[in-house]
Protein backbone atom coordinates (compact mmCIF):
# COMPACT_ATOMS: atom_id res chain seq x y z
CA UNK A 1 0.00 0.00 0.00
CA UNK A 2 1.12 3.76 -0.83
CA UNK A 3 0.49 5.90 1.80
CA UNK A 4 1.47 9.75 2.34
CA UNK A 5 4.64 10.17 4.27
CA UNK A 6 5.81 12.36 7.42
CA UNK A 7 3.47 14.25 9.81
CA UNK A 8 3.48 18.19 8.99
CA UNK A 9 1.32 19.87 11.65
CA UNK A 10 0.18 23.22 12.39
CA UNK A 11 -1.46 23.99 16.13
CA UNK A 12 -4.19 27.10 16.59
CA UNK A 13 -4.94 27.82 20.31
CA UNK A 14 -8.36 28.94 20.84
CA UNK A 15 -9.56 30.84 24.45
CA UNK A 16 -12.79 29.04 24.33
CA UNK A 17 -14.45 26.56 22.23
CA UNK A 18 -17.01 24.11 22.86
CA UNK A 19 -15.35 21.38 21.56
CA UNK A 20 -12.12 20.65 19.96
CA UNK A 21 -13.36 17.47 17.95
CA UNK A 22 -16.46 19.46 16.77
CA UNK A 23 -14.26 22.01 15.42
CA UNK A 24 -12.25 19.88 13.09
CA UNK A 25 -14.96 17.57 12.36
CA UNK A 26 -16.71 20.87 10.49
CA UNK A 27 -13.20 22.35 8.96
CA UNK A 28 -12.53 18.93 7.84
CA UNK A 29 -15.88 18.75 5.94
CA UNK A 30 -14.86 22.10 4.66
CA UNK A 31 -11.32 20.74 3.22
CA UNK A 32 -9.25 21.29 6.09
CA UNK A 33 -5.67 19.77 6.22
CA UNK A 34 -3.88 16.56 7.30
CA UNK A 35 -2.01 17.59 10.28
CA UNK A 36 -4.34 20.54 11.57
CA UNK A 37 -4.73 20.65 14.95
CA UNK A 38 -6.85 23.02 17.04
CA UNK A 39 -6.51 23.69 21.14
CA UNK A 40 -8.80 24.98 23.77
CA UNK A 41 -7.73 26.81 26.85
CA UNK A 42 -11.27 26.09 27.50
CA UNK A 43 -13.83 24.04 26.51
CA UNK A 44 -17.60 23.73 27.15
CA UNK A 45 -19.01 20.57 25.54
CA UNK A 46 -16.18 18.18 25.34
CA UNK A 47 -16.94 14.97 24.87
CA UNK A 48 -15.47 11.17 26.21
CA UNK A 49 -16.09 7.92 24.25
CA UNK A 50 -19.61 6.41 24.11
CA UNK A 51 -21.43 10.16 24.43
CA UNK A 52 -19.70 10.67 28.05
CA UNK A 53 -19.05 14.30 28.67
CA UNK A 54 -15.45 15.50 29.45
CA UNK A 55 -14.89 17.44 31.87
CA UNK A 56 -11.73 19.72 30.49
CA UNK A 57 -11.24 22.60 33.18
CA UNK A 58 -8.92 25.57 33.01
CA UNK A 59 -5.16 24.43 33.25
CA UNK A 60 -6.12 20.82 31.42
CA UNK A 61 -5.16 19.91 28.02
CA UNK A 62 -8.24 19.93 25.30
CA UNK A 63 -7.07 19.28 21.59
CA UNK A 64 -8.21 17.78 18.54
CA UNK A 65 -6.83 16.93 15.00
CA UNK A 66 -7.38 15.78 11.60
CA UNK A 67 -5.24 12.85 9.52
CA UNK A 68 -6.35 12.64 6.21
CA UNK A 69 -4.77 9.33 4.41
CA UNK A 70 -5.57 7.62 0.91
CA UNK A 71 -6.24 4.29 2.81
CA UNK A 72 -8.01 5.78 5.90
CA UNK A 73 -9.57 2.06 6.26
CA UNK A 74 -6.35 1.05 7.32
CA UNK A 75 -5.29 3.79 9.70
CA UNK A 76 -8.36 4.02 11.53
CA UNK A 77 -7.89 0.98 12.45
CA UNK A 78 -4.56 0.68 14.37
CA UNK A 79 -5.58 4.59 15.24
CA UNK A 80 -6.50 3.47 18.79
CA UNK A 81 -3.21 2.13 19.97
CA UNK A 82 -0.51 4.35 17.65
CA UNK A 83 -2.59 7.05 19.57
CA UNK A 84 -1.95 5.49 23.05
CA UNK A 85 1.76 4.86 22.80
CA UNK A 86 2.18 8.33 21.14
CA UNK A 87 0.31 9.72 24.30
CA UNK A 88 2.02 7.40 26.60
CA UNK A 89 5.52 8.64 25.57
CA UNK A 90 4.68 12.78 25.44
CA UNK A 91 3.49 11.88 28.76
CA UNK A 92 6.73 9.55 30.23
CA UNK A 93 9.12 12.26 29.06
CA UNK A 94 7.33 14.95 31.14
CA UNK A 95 7.69 12.78 34.67
CA UNK A 96 10.31 11.03 36.00
CA UNK A 97 9.60 7.25 37.46
CA UNK A 98 5.79 7.29 36.99
CA UNK A 99 4.18 4.37 36.56
CA UNK A 100 2.56 5.38 33.02
CA UNK A 101 0.53 2.19 31.64
CA UNK A 102 -2.21 2.08 28.75
CA UNK A 103 -5.36 0.85 29.88
CA UNK A 104 -7.01 -1.21 26.82
CA UNK A 105 -7.40 0.57 24.33
CA UNK A 106 -5.89 3.94 24.67
CA UNK A 107 -6.50 5.36 28.10
CA UNK A 108 -3.56 6.37 30.14
CA UNK A 109 -3.43 5.75 33.68
CA UNK A 110 -0.97 6.59 36.89
CA UNK A 111 -1.44 4.13 39.76
CA UNK A 112 -4.59 2.80 38.37
CA UNK A 113 -5.68 6.43 38.01
CA UNK A 114 -6.93 8.18 34.52
CA UNK A 115 -5.05 10.45 33.81
CA UNK A 116 -5.45 11.15 29.93
CA UNK A 117 -7.79 9.96 27.19
CA UNK A 118 -8.39 10.04 23.35
CA UNK A 119 -11.57 10.03 21.24
CA UNK A 120 -11.58 8.94 17.37
CA UNK A 121 -14.17 10.06 15.18
CA UNK A 122 -13.96 9.52 11.19
CA UNK A 123 -15.97 11.13 8.50
CA UNK A 124 -16.08 11.68 5.13
CA UNK A 125 -15.96 9.45 2.22
CA UNK A 126 -13.30 8.33 -0.73
CA UNK A 127 -10.50 10.92 -0.96
CA UNK A 128 -12.73 13.52 1.54
CA UNK A 129 -12.11 10.73 4.10
CA UNK A 130 -10.95 12.46 7.55
CA UNK A 131 -9.79 10.81 11.34
CA UNK A 132 -10.62 13.67 14.15
CA UNK A 133 -8.58 12.59 16.95
CA UNK A 134 -9.88 14.27 20.25
CA UNK A 135 -7.12 13.79 23.28
CA UNK A 136 -7.88 15.28 26.83
CA UNK A 137 -4.95 15.15 29.42
CA UNK A 138 -5.99 16.16 33.16
CA UNK A 139 -2.87 18.53 33.73
CA UNK A 140 -3.53 21.20 36.57
CA UNK A 141 -6.59 19.24 37.94
CA UNK A 142 -8.34 15.32 37.90
CA UNK A 143 -12.08 15.71 37.51
CA UNK A 144 -14.09 14.19 40.03
CA UNK A 145 -15.56 10.95 37.52
CA UNK A 146 -18.11 8.46 39.18
CA UNK A 147 -16.52 5.49 39.71
CA UNK A 148 -13.29 5.87 38.73
CA UNK A 149 -10.21 7.33 39.87
CA UNK A 150 -8.44 10.62 38.36
CA UNK A 151 -4.76 11.83 38.65
CA UNK A 152 -3.22 14.92 37.24
CA UNK A 153 0.65 15.27 35.67
CA UNK A 154 0.99 18.31 38.33
CA UNK A 155 1.06 15.68 41.41
CA UNK A 156 3.10 13.39 39.32
CA UNK A 157 5.87 16.05 39.19
CA UNK A 158 5.17 17.42 35.88
CA UNK A 159 5.35 21.36 34.85
CA UNK A 160 4.71 21.73 31.59
CA UNK A 161 1.84 23.93 29.75
CA UNK A 162 -1.58 22.55 27.38
CA UNK A 163 0.25 23.88 23.93
CA UNK A 164 4.12 22.75 24.66
CA UNK A 165 2.59 19.15 25.64
CA UNK A 166 0.26 18.83 22.78
CA UNK A 167 3.18 19.76 20.64
CA UNK A 168 4.96 17.00 22.53
CA UNK A 169 2.33 14.76 21.76
CA UNK A 170 2.10 15.54 17.86
CA UNK A 171 6.00 14.76 17.68
CA UNK A 172 4.88 11.54 18.72
CA UNK A 173 2.16 10.91 16.53
CA UNK A 174 4.01 11.83 14.01
CA UNK A 175 6.85 9.60 15.18
CA UNK A 176 4.85 6.61 15.51
CA UNK A 177 2.70 6.55 12.30
CA UNK A 178 5.98 6.80 10.39
CA UNK A 179 7.32 3.62 12.02
CA UNK A 180 3.59 1.92 11.59
CA UNK A 181 3.94 2.69 7.74
CA UNK A 182 7.20 1.66 7.16
CA UNK A 183 7.01 -1.69 9.50
CA UNK A 184 3.30 -2.61 9.89
CA UNK A 185 1.47 -3.17 12.97
CA UNK A 186 3.70 -5.93 14.53
CA UNK A 187 6.01 -3.26 16.41
CA UNK A 188 3.46 -1.00 16.98
CA UNK A 189 1.40 -4.18 18.92
CA UNK A 190 4.36 -5.35 20.94
CA UNK A 191 5.06 -1.51 21.61
CA UNK A 192 1.61 -1.13 23.17
CA UNK A 193 1.95 -4.54 25.04
CA UNK A 194 5.21 -2.91 26.50
CA UNK A 195 3.61 0.11 27.85
CA UNK A 196 -0.27 -1.91 28.91
CA UNK A 197 -0.92 -3.35 32.20
CA UNK A 198 0.82 -6.64 32.78
CA UNK A 199 -0.33 -10.01 31.83
CA UNK A 200 -2.50 -11.56 34.15
CA UNK A 201 -4.42 -8.36 34.98
CA UNK A 202 -7.72 -8.70 36.53
CA UNK A 203 -10.04 -7.32 34.40
CA UNK A 204 -13.74 -6.93 34.03
CA UNK A 205 -14.96 -6.21 30.14
CA UNK A 206 -18.27 -4.39 29.79
CA UNK A 207 -20.17 -6.69 27.27
CA UNK A 208 -23.95 -5.44 26.36
CA UNK A 209 -25.43 -4.69 30.04
CA UNK A 210 -23.11 -6.84 31.73
CA UNK A 211 -19.19 -7.45 32.83
CA UNK A 212 -16.88 -10.48 31.98
CA UNK A 213 -14.34 -10.76 34.69
CA UNK A 214 -10.81 -12.45 33.89
CA UNK A 215 -7.35 -12.24 33.54
CA UNK A 216 -5.47 -9.79 30.92
CA UNK A 217 -4.01 -12.45 28.24
CA UNK A 218 -2.68 -9.48 25.63
CA UNK A 219 -3.88 -8.69 22.07
CA UNK A 220 -4.41 -10.68 19.31
CA UNK A 221 -2.89 -9.50 15.65
CA UNK A 222 -5.68 -7.32 14.80
CA UNK A 223 -5.65 -5.36 18.50
CA UNK A 224 -8.53 -7.47 20.09
CA UNK A 225 -8.47 -7.76 24.15
CA UNK A 226 -7.64 -11.31 25.05
CA UNK A 227 -9.53 -11.88 27.96
CA UNK A 228 -8.89 -15.36 30.00
CA UNK A 229 -12.00 -15.79 31.78
CA UNK A 230 -12.15 -17.88 34.81
CA UNK A 231 -13.63 -20.71 33.51
CA UNK A 232 -10.36 -20.92 31.61
CA UNK A 233 -11.72 -19.55 28.18
CA UNK A 234 -10.31 -17.30 25.91
CA UNK A 235 -12.88 -14.24 24.73
CA UNK A 236 -11.85 -11.60 22.48
CA UNK A 237 -13.15 -8.09 22.46
CA UNK A 238 -12.82 -5.36 19.74
CA UNK A 239 -14.97 -2.63 22.12
CA UNK A 240 -16.67 -2.19 25.29
CA UNK A 241 -15.44 -0.85 28.46
CA UNK A 242 -13.00 -2.22 30.71
CA UNK A 243 -12.20 -1.88 34.65
CA UNK A 244 -8.78 -2.76 36.32
CA UNK A 245 -9.67 -4.56 39.39
CA UNK A 246 -6.16 -5.35 40.85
Amino acid sequence: MSFQTGFRWTLECHELLGSTSDFCKIAADEGAPHGMAVLAFRQTAGRGTRGRQWDAPEGNLSFSFICRDAHCDALVEIMPFLLAVALHDALASCVINAPLRIKWPNDITAHGAKLAGVLIERGGAGESSWIVTGIGVNIRSAPMITGRKTVALVTLGAQIDAPSLARLILDQVGLWLGRWKRDGFAPLRQAWLDRAHEPGSRLAVQRGENYIEGFFAGLDERGRLLLQTDLNEVQTFAAGDILLLG
